[in-house]
């Protein structure tokens, strides 16, 4: 993964530590694989790396403050972080909110920008493995 690094740093510092506030599904941990799956969805792809990493580190920076609206939360939090400002446009800060708005699975439409359906693919992978462990244990058949 080709991300700047000074950017990267800055993240890990001072984004990646609040993600301790968020409930146990949506730690680091979490963020980490999103990142992950993002870079592996995109990797024949014409996209800004920089771009993508920001997206995927703020996706779920807001889950603890409001959950049920944890991505507009989320996208507000990255959008006013003025130290982006330093690596970013305007233009491409505004694509960046877009597409963590539009990362939620409940979203009844399509997300704006290749980013967010990067991002909303990426994420989407976990729920798809919750609902399959969830089936497993509770279904029909299931062990508990």
């Amino acid at each position: 993964m080709n991300v700047n690094e000074e950017l990267k740093r800055y993240i890990e510092q001072n984004i990646f530590p609040r993600y301790k506030l968020n409930d146990k599904g949506h730690q680091i941990e979490h963020i980490n694989y999103v990142i992950n799956r993002c870079y592996k969805l995109s990797k024949n792809m014409d996209i800004d790396n920089n771009m993508l990493y920001v997206i995927a580190a703020y996706h779920d920076i807001g889950y603890y403050v409001d959950y049920k609206n944890h991505e507009k939360v989320s996208a507000q939090i990255m959008y006013n972080d003025t130290n982006l400002n330093n690596f970013f446009n305007d233009k491409n800060l505004i694509i960046m909110k877009e597409a963590i708005e539009d990362h939620k699975a409940s979203l009844n439409r399509e997300p704006r920008s290749i980013y967010g359906k990067i991002l909303s693919s990426a994420d989407r992978n976990i729920d798809e493995e919750c609902y399959k462990h969830t089936l497993e244990k509770f279904g029909n058949g299931g062990y508990a």
